[in-house]
């Protein structure tokens, strides 16, 4: 690991070098440019110098390089070049930022400055990074929440965002703000892309100014391809249907998204309306896990599938920003959205580790215990409305402030199918059970403010407060599962080969629990086994309270340099989960100093960051399974638990550079460090839930936190005598080994947890990800006068396989399974081509 941190900060260090002895070098013969003062003048005019981006992350407009946060801040032009298509794109250009993926609910899972949390995508349990739509918070980072098309801007924020933005930016919060309608004009381009695995889409806009303050812009997108995990042939076992196997059709990780946008602008003296809705259709295919080392003959990307992938997911919104100059002073602002997430998905749950196979005698079926598994969302539907009111100063003041006033309420139901049978599809009824979850609720209630004193021209002080109520109910959630074990009620449990399941029962919809339960038992009563199903409730109620507050010190040292320094907390509120139990909250208090820096007459920019994270009560959500003493599963179901806490602390760099006029350089990276304070629990895929497996897992680092993490991004534009130009583009990123679990490795029980290389009963880091390196390439013609464009791309070009998870099926010690190891993985080698026009 020393090496490969040796080795990056020495390249890195040297990218640094070379850039400066660059500009010292053109600075003899090119005159300095006078560094730019305002977005409105800012350097886009001057090839030389690096652009200068307006935010809005204090909720006004200021300059990036002015704003003393860590932040990183994208256009849709950086977007489309970085070939970033939604939010988990973003994980390689933003420092501290990494993802993973959910295969059945399609969610996805961020981390920033090392916490995060891996079952953050339904009404189980909230982000800790939030994410943002038009100042919007989106709970379920999904559907078009997280797809990204006609931007004006994406800000991503690092650090507590506990004042101004508010519920579950805990660690920091990432802003999409959609193109706004224009009044200067007509306005439109289209863009198609094709490429490899029959990838197609088209993506457009067009602006029209309908009067002179009325103005409408639509915007849409659509993305397909097969997918990337092709089917292996079923077993050839006699006996076997293999006909119950998965071999043609469409494939598992497949893309077919499409996305729409009517938005429209009024403005009427003082009254100023923004308002949008959009739609959000996805009948592509879940993600699937792989083996990590695939079984002798078979190709790394395939899998046998013993159930065809199936997502049928929607989303639509609408949202309205309402404001009104009450004096040249003040502005009145009413923020209003409706969302609602939906839909259907089924899934292979056991990603075909176990196969059916012959006993040693040549005619014995083999048939592993549990080992099919299906997944099947059979209904879901997340409805949320939030509120907001701000009244803010304008203008420049001694004094900048904001008051608001933030109510929202969330609605969520789903009903979520297990199956689990022996060896396959076909096989011997083993265990099932489904989650009716008809109505859980959140309601989070806030007022906040934030002052900033201009004491003189260089010293600015921040102070902010926020208040935030949370309620949490659950009102007929309902559990339903097989008997379980053998018991004097009931001998027939675990001896019902032949009982159909839970799959099939439809009640369109979430559906009544109790009906579920008296159709299930005709059936196994009409098999003779008697009433083997149950149901445990889960309606209960939480609610929490937090103040979280921001106090800051910024300085402009010099004309072209910005410190900072802060002190900021966030708070997550509790939740409440299956069974009626509930979780505490979680409090964060960040401790950062930064610098930001605009130098050689501003064809440079330096950001950096320092912070140390202070965290309680880290939730962390694991499944807990019980079986009995054959090793069969009698119970399952996703728990929070609250560790003591965890330690985080790092250095963020980021810079830009205008080498030349035709030469561009960005790099960011980081270091970081992390660890648990202290969680005592037993890792459910390996061990049995029992008190002698649990394990301590004070000093293991967390999940998707790798040491040190860095992209690099050269490009250099070729100008043609005609006024074309080519621009070649190359972008590497690398990150040090990671963790992709809490466990570090399977460590049993009194393992001790500062001796990492003694593991436990498997002796294996199968939740490591190794070091590695990433090249992607991008080769753009530009046609005189920037009307169209041709890019040819190539993403991951040394196809290295990236791991997001890690999982285990089979644990020596209960149903004798062989251990297999299994991880979802970023997508592999891909290459594409992409023609825009502009109108």
């Amino acid at each position: 690991m020393t090496r490969h941190i040796l080795a990056a900060s020495t390249s890195l260090a040297a990218a640094l070098f070379l850039t400066s002895t660059a500009f010292a070098q053109d600075a003899e013969t090119t005159p300095q440019a006078a560094p730019a003062v305002t977005a409105s003048t800012n350097s886009a005019n001057d090839l030389s110098q690096v652009q200068e981006i307006v935010v809005t992350a204090t909720k006004r407009e200021t300059s990036l390089e002015k704003t003393p946060i860590a932040i990183t801040a994208f256009s849709q032009a950086s977007l489309d070049r970085a070939q970033v298509q939604d939010v988990k794109g973003l994980a390689d250009f933003v420092p501290s930022l990494h993802f993973a993926q959910q295969g059945d609910q399609g969610g996805i899972l961020l981390t920033m400055r090392g916490i995060g949390n891996d079952s953050a995508y339904t009404e189980v349990a909230d982000p800790e990074v939030a994410i943002y739509v038009d100042g919007i918070y989106s709970p379920r980072a999904q559907g078009a929440s997280a797809l990204m098309y006609d931007m004006e801007r994406v800000e991503v924020l690092r650090g507590p965002q506990g004042t101004l933005f508010g519920r579950n930016a805990t660690v920091g919060a990432i802003s999409l703000i959609t193109a706004k309608p224009t009044l200067d004009g007509f306005h439109a381009n289209v863009e198609a892309t094709g490429g490899s695995y029959n990838r197609f889409g088209v993506k457009g806009m067009v602006n029209i100014p309908v009067t002179d303050n009325f103005a409408i812009r639509a915007a849409f997108i659509t993305d397909r391809h097969d997918g990337y995990i092709s089917y292996q042939q079923a077993p050839d076992v006699p006996g076997i249907n293999r006909s119950a196997y998965v071999t043609s059709g469409k494939k598992y990780d497949a893309g077919d998204q499409k996305s729409a946008r009517l938005s429209a602008r009024w403005d009427l003296n003082r009254l100023h309306w923004n308002v949008s809705g959009e739609y959000y259709k996805d009948t592509g295919s879940p993600i699937l896990s792989l083996m990590q080392t695939p079984r002798s003959g078979e190709k790394f990307w395939s899998a046998a599938v013993d159930t065809a992938p199936q997502t049928n997911r929607y989303s639509w919104g609408v949202r309205s920003n309402l404001s009104y100059d009450v004096s040249d002073k003040i502005e009145a602002v009413y923020i209003f959205g409706f969302s609602r997430v939906g839909g259907t998905a089924d899934s292979d749950a056991d990603a075909g580790a176990h196969l059916p196979s012959l006993a040693a005698d040549g005619t014995t079926i083999v048939l592993p215990n549990g080992a099919f598994g299906e997944n099947n969302t059979a209904y879901s539907r997340y409805d949320f409305t939030s509120h907001e009111v701000q009244l803010k100063s304008t203008g420049k003041n001694t004094i900048d402030w904001i008051l608001g006033g933030y109510y929202s309420h969330e609605v969520n139901k789903i009903r979520f199918d297990i199956d689990q049978r022996n060896g396959y599809r076909d096989g011997t009824f083993n265990w099932a059970g489904t989650f009716i979850q008809a109505d859980r609720e959140i309601d989070s209630r806030a007022a906040f403010g934030q002052a900033v004193w201009h004491v003189n021209n260089w010293i600015n002080l921040t102070g902010g407060i926020r208040y935030t109520s949370d309620k949490k109910k659950d009102v007929g959630g309902r559990n339903i599962t097989y008997c379980g074990a053998p018991n004097s009620a009931n001998p027939n449990c675990y001896a019902t080969p032949t009982l159909p399941g839970i799959f099939g029962i439809d009640l369109n919809g979430a559906g009544n629990a109790q009906d579920v339960v008296n159709s299930l038992n005709a059936e196994s009563s009409a098999l003779g086994y008697g009433n083997l199903w149950g149901i445990s409730n889960n309606d209960t109620k939480g609610k929490w309270n937090k103040v979280t507050w921001l106090a800051r010190a910024d300085a402009q040292v010099t004309d072209t340099t910005l410190v900072y320094g802060s002190v900021s907390t966030g708070f997550k509120s509790g939740n409440i989960e299956d069974g009626g139990l509930l979780a505490g909250p979680e409090t964060l208090t960040n401790y950062e100093v930064g610098s930001k820096s605009r130098l050689f007459g501003g064809r440079m920019t330096l950001n950096l960051a320092a912070y140390y994270e202070d965290f309680k009560g880290y939730q962390v959500n694991q499944a807990t399974t019980t079986r009995n003493d054959a090793g069969n599963i009698t119970g399952s179901q996703i728990i929070t638990t609250n560790a003591k806490g965890a330690k985080a602390y790092g250095f963020e760099a980021e810079l830009s550079a205008n080498i030349t006029r035709n030469d561009r350089v960005n790099l960011a990276g980081t270091y970081q460090h992390t660890r648990f304070d202290s969680l005592i629990t037993v890792n459910n895929g390996i061990y049995n839930v029992d008190p002698a497996n649990f394990e301590n897992l004070k000093g293991n680092e967390l999940p998707h936190a790798p040491h040190f993490s860095a992209t690099g991004v050269y490009e250099h534009d070729f100008n043609l005598d005609n006024g074309a130009r080519i621009t070649p583009r190359f972008t590497l990123h690398y990150e040090t080994r990671s963790w992709l679990s809490y466990f570090n490795g399977d460590g049993t029980a009194g393992y001790d947890p500062a001796n990492l290389a003694g593991k436990g009963l498997l002796g294996t880091d199968y939740d490591k990800q190794k070091a590695y390196a990433k090249i992607d390439l991008g080769l753009t013609y530009s046609a005189p006068g920037g009307r169209y464009e041709i890019e040819g791309f190539a993403l991951n070009v040394n196809d290295k396989r990236i791991r997001t998870s890690a999982g285990v099926s089979g644990s020596p010690g209960t149903n004798g399974l062989a251990t297999v190891f299994l991880s979802n993985y970023e997508p592999p080698r891909t290459w594409g081509v992409r023609v825009r026009a502009k109108f």
